[in-house]
């Protein structure tokens, strides 16, 4: 591997979010459908022969060891006990809060990285290291376009993937993951979803157990969302614990045609994109 490697971090959507159990651990029992779209960062890793830098240029985010690139790196090292420096230059285009999972793939693109250079872990090896980091980590990590995850999300398993473009909102809202778990009225254990795999999950109907909670407390959202469904859309719904959501479109040029309808609504990010695949996704 070149001592210098760019390497794209894809942002995802939760076609569906469906919280089981709240566990005994204080994390919860999840029931996610994660899909990787083609809407991300970008990174630029350099090895050197030491000290561990990071540059950002866009969303503004933690720089020291809060940023979980550095995290990333860090684990890394830990782990393996290798003496390397890196200095990696972060162009941060899926805003902090949102629901998209972009600090977890930067996270996990680190984790590749320097994985796909040393060749110290398997790809489930990996994986398990990426939990330590978060939730949606382990899926960034995997090789799939479209996972079904439980556990917290670290308990992966392939989804087909369907042709759609999205539309991707992004609201002038940050909300907290810790926020939305401590405030989500979850009373009694729920069952998992059904859902036929041989079918598009927005023929079935999307659900994110967020939705109710977020649109309480941003109203606006809501109104996102129905304008979303008013310029077509076969069905929108909220990302993660938000704020950003999508609207799903069969049509690349009806996505285009929908997210120009909201160039005036002073979001933060309005973008098109569609599914995300590696050269070397999985499939089973």
């Amino acid at each position: 591997m070149a001592n210098r490697v760019s390497v794209f971090a894809p942002a995802k959507i939760n076609l569906v979010l469906k919280i089981i159990d709240r566990r005994e651990d204080g994390y919860h029992e999840l029931y996610t459908i994660f899909q990787k779209i083609t809407f991300g960062d970008r990174l630029i890793i350099s090895f050197r022969e030491k000290g561990l830098s990071l540059e950002v240029k866009g969303e503004n985010v933690p720089l020291g060891l809060e940023n979980l690139c550095i995290k990333a790196a860090h684990l890394f090292v830990q782990k393996t006990d290798l003496n390397f420096g890196l200095h990696i230059e972060l162009q941060k285009n899926v805003p902090p809060g949102s629901g998209l999972g972009g600090g977890s793939s930067d996270a996990a693109a680190v984790l590749r990285v320097l994985n796909e250079k040393f060749k110290s872990f398997s790809e489930s090896e990996l994986i398990a290291l990426a939990k330590e980091l978060g939730a949606d980590v382990p899926f960034f990590v995997s090789s799939f376009s479209t996972a079904l995850a439980r556990g917290i999300g670290e308990k992966l398993s392939f989804w087909p993937t369907f042709p759609a473009w999205y539309v991707i909102l992004v609201p002038k809202v940050e909300i907290s993951t810790k926020w939305a778990y401590e405030n989500l009225r979850l009373t009694i254990p729920q069952l998992p979803p059904n859902y036929d795999a041989n079918q598009p999950l927005w023929e079935q109907g999307l659900v994110n157990d967020f939705q109710e909670l977020i649109f309480e407390h941003y109203p606006q959202l809501k109104g996102l969302k129905d304008k979303l469904l008013s310029l077509g859309a076969k069905a929108a719904l909220l990302s993660g614990s938000g704020g950003a959501l999508f609207g799903v479109f069969k049509e690349e040029a009806q996505a285009v045609k929908a997210a120009n309808a909201f160039l005036k609504d002073n979001l933060k990010k309005v973008e098109v994109a569609t599914n995300y695949y590696e050269k070397t996704s999985k499939e089973g």
